[in-house]
C-alpha cells in the first residue's frame, strides 16, 4: 500500500494527482491520501512506501520561517523511518531541504517537456526508461545541495536548466529507499515505469 501524502486542494495540483491515482490503479498498485497526521495510520502494517507528489504554487517551501503545513510531511517520515519515499516536485524540493541542502528560487515557473537524461547505472527507479527521454516539469524553485549536511546525496538526471546549465533535476538522499525527482513522471507515458517501479522494485 502506497501512502501519498498531500496537503494540497488547488485544483491544478488535485489534477496532477489525479494523473497519479490513474496510473496506479491501471497498474494495481494499491494507494491511500492522507491528508492529517493520523496515530491510526501509523500503526497501519500494510503501508509499504510514501509519496509526496507535487503542490500548488501557493504551498512553496519558504528557507527563513516555520510552515506548519510541512509538519504533515515530517510526521509520515517520522513514523515510516525505514520505508521508501518518492518526492515529486514539492516532494523532492521538501526531501532535499529535509535533508539540509537548499533552494535556487525563481519568481516564475519552467514549464513543459524537456529532455532529461538519466542515470541508468544502478537506480532500479529508472529500469526501462531511455537515458535520454522527454520528461514533464512544472515547478518555481530548483533543489541544490549546496550545504547539504548529508554528503551521500546522489545526483541521478539531469536536465538543461532555464540558465542554459545542466543541472540535477532527480537526486537519490537514502541510497535504495529515498528519492526526489523534479519532473512529474505521472503526466507522460513514457516516464509512467518510475511510478511502477518505485513500487513494484522498491516497495514490495
Amino acid at each position: 500500500m502506497i501512502l501519498i501524502v498531500t496537503n494540497e486542494v488547488h485544483l491544478d495540483a488535485i489534477d496532477n494527482i489525479k494523473k497519479i491515482y490513474s496510473y496506479l490503479r491501471s497498474a494495481n498498485i494499491p494507494f491511500m491520501t492522507i491528508r492529517k497526521c493520523d496515530p491510526v495510520i501509523t500503526k497501519r502494517t500494510d503501508i509499504t512506501g510514501i509519496i509526496i507528489p507535487g503542490s500548488s504554487g501557493n504551498m512553496r517551501i519558504s528557507l527563513d520561517k516555520i510552515q506548519p503545513k510541512l509538519e504533515l510531511e515530517l510526521y509520515y517520515l517520522f513514523h515510516f523511518p525505514n520505508l521508501p519515499v518518492l518526492g515529486i516536485c514539492h516532494g523532492c524540493q521538501f526531501l532535499m531541504v529535509y535533508y539540509g541542502g537548499s533552494l535556487i528560487q525563481y519568481d516564475t515557473y519552467l514549464k513543459g517537456k524537456l529532455s532529461t537524461e538519466f542515470d541508468l547505472k544502478s537506480h532500479m527507479l529508472f529500469e526501462g526508461c531511455e537515458k535520454i527521454q522527454d520528461t514533464h516539469f512544472h515547478f518555481h524553485d530548483l533543489p541544490i545541495q549546496n550545504g547539504a549536511h548529508n554528503n551521500n546525496i546522489k545526483e541521478i538526471a539531469w536536465f538543461t536548466f532555464r540558465d542554459n546549465k545542466r543541472r540535477a533535476c532527480a537526486f537519490e538522499f537514502e541510497r535504495g529507499r529515498v528519492y526526489g525527482v523534479m519532473f512529474h513522471p505521472e503526466m507522460i507515458d513514457d516516464s509512467h515505469v518510475i511510478l511502477y517501479n518505485f513500487y513494484y522494485n522498491l516497495c514490495i
